[in-house]
């Protein structure tokens, strides 16, 4: 009985060490009335006797009135006694102070802070925000191209121990542009978030593969976007040129995997679908773009020998270009590994190059008509075969016993073979007669 009785009292202590409090309260006008859609900022006062080490990290938390007016944020588990709080929300435009706030200490309970704000004039009528999209600098129009807006607003993240300060990014309307190219949003106000603007092609469309998803003004990623503030005028333009890549062929291939890394909520190591992935040349023009696939795969197929950076595009986090070269005694890059972590995106290369040289003789004939034979197999592959455009034309299972790939259907020209085998990927350029 003694046992169980200090087992309980353990559990409770436990429960009492890591219990989150909420900071809550309601926004209402002078008169009374619930504020709905209000939104209230909980951070720490770094400005107010804050020290880190004795009342926990710093933190910043938001949420949104409901019908009620009522709003409530969970302060951070690592929040200690005596930790300085600031609250604060916007009061209507014509209010004196714009800006309402409360400041509380936390003391291990619930904390609650009202406010009371001035009755709102008319809501104002929303912005209007329009643009060009055009398929590079010149004058022609994208038309068909689908076009998002996106809020772009402060935030911060936990990782381990520590607040970091990041971004978060939330598509809230897309459009599709008509005949012009143009696009149209109706933006509603008062809105305390800059804005993005992001263009791409849809599968499908013809020009689907020679122009990569652009931001406006004229950007690749996300972070080098131009941002439209807060405090622009109520009729927004925002042209975009979609930048155009350019991909002469050649024998060599760039390919690896999408996957989740350290600091997120799911397990390590698991793949990540349609994370778009860019490839430049070492000056940063274009080459092409591509997504992950289902199972976290990506490739670039059919590139020419030479140098290259390559890159990612996921909202809110930073990717930092990988500098990658293929040539001809290493014309495969097979094993890049893209983490997808709490703040950043980046690649890195898990093994070596698979260097080809002298390997003309693991296909055979090589000019061929009919059929080539795959040789030096100890163990299943698989062959595919691109055209200089990288599209797979052939895909074929292959093995020491059954060796021939029919290439009958192909036309007269240069292809890439690749073949993909369970320690290694090799590439070999391949002539059709």
């Amino acid at each position: 009985m003694r046992k169980n009785l200090l087992f309980i009292m353990a559990m409770m202590l436990s429960v009492v060490s890591y219990a989150q409090y909420t900071f809550s309260g309601t926004v209402l006008t002078s008169g009374g009335a619930p504020v709905v859609g209000q939104t209230v900022y909980v951070v720490t006062d770094s400005s107010i006797a804050w020290i880190p080490a004795t009342h926990g990290p710093f933190f910043w938390r938001s949420a949104v009135t409901n019908a009620s007016g009522v709003y409530s944020v969970t302060l951070p588990s690592t929040t200690n006694a005596g930790h300085p709080i600031w609250a604060y929300t916007a009061n209507c435009s014509t209010g004196t102070p714009a800006t309402l706030s409360n400041y509380h200490t936390y003391a291990g309970v619930n904390i609650t802070s009202n406010f009371t704000k001035c009755v709102p004039p008319p809501p104002p009528a929303p912005d209007t925000m329009t643009g060009i999209v055009t398929l590079g600098t010149g004058s022609t129009p994208a038309v068909g191209a689908k076009v998002y807006l996106i809020k772009k607003h402060p935030d911060s993240v936990m990782i381990g121990s520590s607040w970091f300060f990041t971004w978060t990014l939330s598509a809230i309307d897309s459009n599709t542009t008509g005949s012009t190219g143009q696009y149209h949003f109706t933006v509603p106000k008062p809105r305390y978030d800059s804005l993005l603007v992001k263009a791409f092609l849809p599968v499908g469309h013809a020009s689907y593969s020679s122009y990569l998803p652009t931001y406006h003004s004229s950007s690749l990623l996300w972070s080098g976007a131009t941002a439209i503030p807060t405090s622009t005028s109520s009729s927004i333009t925002a042209n975009i040129a979609l930048i155009g890549g350019t991909n002469p062929g050649g024998a060599g291939f760039v390919g690896g995997s999408v996957l989740l890394g350290a600091n997120k909520t799911t397990a390590v190591g698991d793949p990540l679908p349609n994370r778009q992935i860019i490839l430049t040349d070492a000056a940063n023009n274009a080459i092409a773009y591509t997504y992950s696939d289902n199972t976290g795969k990506f490739s670039f197929p059919s590139l020419p020998y030479g140098n290259y950076k390559i890159f990612g595009d996921v909202m809110g986090k930073t990717s930092t270009p990988l500098s990658i070269s293929l040539s001809v005694s290493s014309p495969s890059m097979t094993a890049i590994v893209f983490e997808e972590k709490a703040l950043t995106f980046n690649a890195k290369t898990t093994t070596s190059v698979s260097s080809v040289a002298g390997q003309q003789h693991g296909i055979y004939p090589n000019p061929a008509k009919d059929v080539v034979t795959i040789t030096g197999l100890t163990s299943d592959a698989t062959v595919t075969i691109y055209d200089m455009t990288g599209r797979a034309l052939v895909q074929q299972a292959v093995n020491a016993s059954n060796n021939n790939v029919n290439i009958a259907t192909l036309a007269t020209g240069n292809y890439v073979l690749k073949l993909a085998a369970e320690q290694a990927t090799t590439t070999i350029k391949l002539t059709k007669e």
